[in-house]
């Protein structure tokens, strides 16, 4: 007796076994028949000595070290309790204010850093605009070492920058000329007025006698460079430090190290090999690494000078690491949100990729998933495809020699719908900013437009428009009445807005603003515009900020974490994340594009090919596609398509073929199918082979039968002896026992031989 085996696995998919399955193809410019969305309102290291290994040629001596605490060596220092010796303090020229010593008090006061403080360089400029100047404070002479790093704390609010801007200089002939080495409009993060804490470095000064100067200056608004007015900077705990060898390095994993060439001689190149590191080689002169995995590793420097010489020193158990428990956390396919039920929106039908961003570097990984083929995976960042539709369940659980950590989330697996970045405990507000007009809206203030970034979609979406749910539109002025707020989609660069795509405008007048109880979104209908990539929505045209003029919209409560808000500040794009005087600035805007997956499949999900007869003939084969799909060009002469594709997104792909000749065993090709608008494609496969044909009715592609599928069973069995049926049931024997096909176990041990 022949013996077969059965896959139990994926049944053949139907038009069911997808709930909610869209029936008609859509074209790119029919949008989903979606409401639009409505807002309810809810208010050190330690010693251990190393053996250094250390090969040498001539004057060349390589050497090593790291840039950090454990090695830092204060060669210079000024924390002004004792005055400004051989400081110069300077005052603007029209003496109207300058630099002094003075302590700073009260929450801003330096003692929360220095309990022993006295006194910090302090200036503050005078509040009328007429006044405002320039004036420096400039230290005194000091040697700078080789791979040196000037410390300083810096006390000052960001949000005053427009007014006043201090910037840090060197020089090392009295200032006829100047390096800059830091301004405080470089500073990112919360702006609220606090303490900075700056490492400079000098390496491009190393060998040199410098000055050091501190310069008040112009604001970002004043464009003709007179002076800075309004804003206060307290300077205090300068410090240059140069670097020494150390034995070891005692680190956590993931910490990175910089690394320090101190080799004498004239070194002209540089090899680190690092044992263990990522990356484990480099050429630069001071690399950054860091380590995945606890233990011990050596590094090995080798340095050569330009006529050939080379040196080498190894450290064995130069950096020793330690790592801690993983905490798991899951990168969903992608991270916008499906309105309805602020989970993150997951394309069906076809494959969707995770992927592991937990802290603490685990060795092992346990995926587990609802409605997913496969069902689980034990691979850091899995392929799924989702053969069910609504909410589904995600856990993962990560683990490494220190412990476990689980993570689980929700996601909504849709084909269409309005995205946004919300989260499910916000709430919509807006801002005043202290007179200066409304956030997010109209203002005084140079921001010139807004926008919320998107993550790229888990397969290609055309994006059809947005809706933008206004607060307020209020104006008296018939421009201010008349003026165009535009809405555009834009490509994202480095995490920016770069190239715009598509625009709509309406009139002030002409938007829909909210009520007391409920937000009312305005839409700004696209040209649809296939989007496979991060991309942002922005807002623009908003006039300024008069006692007549109100425009604003809604965005969330300014929370911890999550922060996909950006606003173009004096025609520079900047995180909103910052800029308010609150820890909790981080934020995302009531904006929500109108989307559809791009999705064309063969079914059942996960097929990619076709089993094709050897004797020739018709084959069947299910294809979705939600904007349907045209026959592609077939290259083989053997292999034909019959008939065109229908109207519905659940089609019949008829393929036909010749006979397979008798002097080959097999022959396939490869045909990409591709949607309508140009945005997916799937690459088929289609397989003639003499083997195909042993099992007729294979539905799982993989030369496997599905057991549900009486009628093919029973040809199956024919062949190996006979199948009867007697009143109305299904039966099959061997000749010595006969079972009912329904008792699964009972007809494979008939096929096993068993």
């Amino acid at each position: 007796m022949r013996k077969f085996i059965l896959a139990l696995g994926a049944m053949a998919m139907t038009a069911a076994a997808v709930a909610g399955l869209p029936q008609v193809i859509r074209t790119a410019g029919q949008a989903p028949a979606v409401k639009q969305p409505t807002i309810e309102r809810h208010h050190a290291s330690t010693a251990r000595q190393s053996l250094a290994r250390h090969v040498a040629t001539g004057d060349l001596q390589a050497a090593f070290s790291i840039q950090g605490a454990t090695s830092q060596q204060s060669v210079w220092s000024e924390n002004f309790d004792s005055g400004a010796t051989g400081w110069t303090l300077g005052r603007d020229a029209e003496d109207y204010f300058g630099w002094e010593l003075k302590q700073s008090t009260g929450n801003n006061a330096y003692s929360a850093i220095d309990p022993d403080d006295v006194q910090s360089l302090f200036i503050e400029g005078p509040y009328q605009t007429y006044r405002r100047s320039i004036a420096h404070a400039t230290s005194p002479t000091l040697d700078v070492p080789a791979n040196a790093v000037l410390h300083a704390q810096v006390g000052y609010s960001q949000n005053m920058n427009d007014y006043a801007v201090l910037t840090l200089t060197a020089s090392t002939d009295g200032f006829a000329t100047s390096t800059e080495l830091w301004n405080s409009a470089q500073e990112t993060g919360a702006g609220n007025w606090r303490w900075h804490a700056l490492e400079v470095p000098l390496a491009a000064l190393a060998g040199q006698t410098i000055q050091l100067r501190w310069t008040y200056g112009p604001g970002l608004k004043d464009t003709f460079g007179t002076g800075g007015y309004m804003a206060d900077y307290y300077v205090d705990g300068l410090r240059v430090t140069g670097v020494t060898e150390i034995d070891h390095i005692d680190v956590k994993t993931g910490e990175v190290i910089n690394f320090v060439d101190l080799s004498s001689g004239e070194v002209s190149s540089w090899q680190w090999t690092l044992d263990g590191g990522t990356p484990a080689t480099s050429s630069d002169p001071a690399p950054s690494v860091y380590y995945t995995r606890d233990g011990s590793y050596d590094v090995t420097l080798t340095v050569t000078d330009a006529q050939g010489q080379t040196s080498s020193l190894t450290k064995p158990g130069f950096v020793r690491v330690t790592g801690d428990a993983p905490v798991a956390r899951i990168l969903p396919p992608a991270t916008f949100r499906y309105d309805e039920t602020h989970l993150p929106m997951v394309c069906p039908l076809v494959p969707v990729q995770y992927a592991d961003a937990s802290s603490g570097f685990p060795t092992q990984w346990q995926w587990n998933f609802t409605a997913t083929d496969p069902a689980t995976s034990s691979e850091p960042d899995p392929v799924v495809a989702y053969h069910h539709m609504y909410e589904q369940s995600v856990t993962l659980d990560v683990s490494n020699q220190h412990g476990t950590s689980r993570d689980s989330i929700g996601v909504s697996v849709e084909y269409e719908g309005y995205i946004s970045n919300l989260l499910p405990d916000d709430y919509p507000v807006t801002y005043d900013l202290d007179g200066e007009g409304k956030f997010p809206g109209c203002n005084r203030m140079n921001i010139n437009a807004y926008g919320e970034r998107f993550s790229k979609p888990s397969r290609p979406i055309l994006v059809y428009g947005a809706v933008v749910f206004f607060e307020t539109a209020s104006a008296e002025a018939l421009m201010d009445q008349i003026a165009n707020i535009g809405v555009h989609l834009y490509t994202s660069k480095n995490g920016l807005p770069d190239q715009r795509r598509e625009s709509m405008w309406w009139r002030v007048v002409d938007l829909a603003t909210s009520t007391s109880t409920t937000l009312r979104g305005t839409m700004f209908e696209f040209d649809p515009q296939v989007v496979d990539d991060e991309f942002f929505i922005t807002v623009d045209g908003i006039p300024e900020w008069n006692d007549s003029c109100d425009v604003s919209f809604a965005m969330a409560a300014l929370r911890d974490h999550d922060g996909t808000a950006y606003m173009q500040l004096r025609d520079q794009w900047r995180p909103v994340a910052g800029f308010f005087d609150s820890e909790r600035s981080h934020t995302s805007f009531y904006i929500m594009p109108l989307v559809a997956h791009s999705v064309i499949t063969l079914l059942p999900v996960g097929t990619d090919e076709v089993e094709l007869p050897a004797e020739g003939g018709l084959v069947e084969q299910q294809i979705f596609s939600l904007f349907g799909y045209d026959l592609p060009q077939v290259d083989a002469d053997w292999l034909r398509f019959e008939g065109s594709p229908s109207d519905i997104t659940l089609d019949t792909l008829r393929v036909s073929c010749d006979p397979l000749p008798a002097t080959i065993p097999s022959r396939e090709t490869t045909i990409t199918f591709i949607d309508r608008i140009n945005a997916s494609s799937i690459a088929v496969r289609f397989v003639q082979s003499r083997q195909s044909a042993a099992l007729k009715g294979d539905v799982n592609g993989d030369g496997s039968v599905d057991i549900s599928d009486v009628n093919i069973l029973i040809n199956i069995m024919l062949g190996i002896d006979r199948a009867e049926t007697y009143d109305g049931r299904a039966y099959v024997t061997d000749g010595d026992t006969i079972v009912d096909v329904a008792d699964v176990n009972a007809v494979i041990n008939i096929m096993l031989g068993k």
